[in-house]
């Protein structure tokens, strides 16, 4: 049985164009693979911060990743993260240099120097199953056991082909 995979898109309604800059990230096991995706038509550079830190200290990052993609690219990575329970926060900022031409920012906020367009994430690592399920042999029927481990007992079970 595969582990449950946890897809998040990190993009939130706000009155800057939220959609312009997107951040996703899937979740599998201990393993996140983000896509940051730009869909500005911004001729300027746009910079972005991602980190994973515990959820309990936010301020001690565990994986920070700086990347700049380009009007109408996507970019991709991954972290690998211990067990435990962490947030993701991303921030993105158009670098204009010029006072006279603002800078958009996109991503979960910082302290009033970015705009706010998505929220934290907060996962677990690994993930699992939230389905109840008892892993592997949850679906395994109990006669087939007793049959096979009765055939193993006789020594009547064949493995492999002739």
């Amino acid at each position: 049985m595969a582990a449950p995979l946890l897809a998040t898109v990190f993009a939130a309604p706000a009155s800057a164009a939220p959609e312009d800059v997107t951040l996703t990230a899937e979740v599998q096991g201990n393993d996140v693979a983000f896509t940051l995706t730009n869909n500005s038509d911004s001729p300027h550079v746009v910079l972005c911060s991602v980190y994973i830190a515990p959820a309990a200290t936010p301020s001690n990052a565990v994986f920070g990743e700086i990347r700049s993609p380009s009007a109408g690219s996507e970019e991709r990575f991954t972290a690998t993260v211990d067990d435990g329970s962490y947030q993701i926060e991303w921030y993105c900022r158009e670098l204009t240099g010029d006072p006279n031409d603002p800078e958009e920012s996109w991503g979960t906020g910082n302290e009033g120097k970015y705009t706010k367009t998505a929220d934290l994430i907060f996962f677990t690592a690994p993930v699992i199953p939230d389905d109840d399920s008892a892993g592997s042999l949850g679906d395994l029927d109990p006669g087939v056991l007793v049959g096979v481990l009765g055939a193993l007992a006789a020594g009547s079970l064949a493995l492999g082909s002739s």
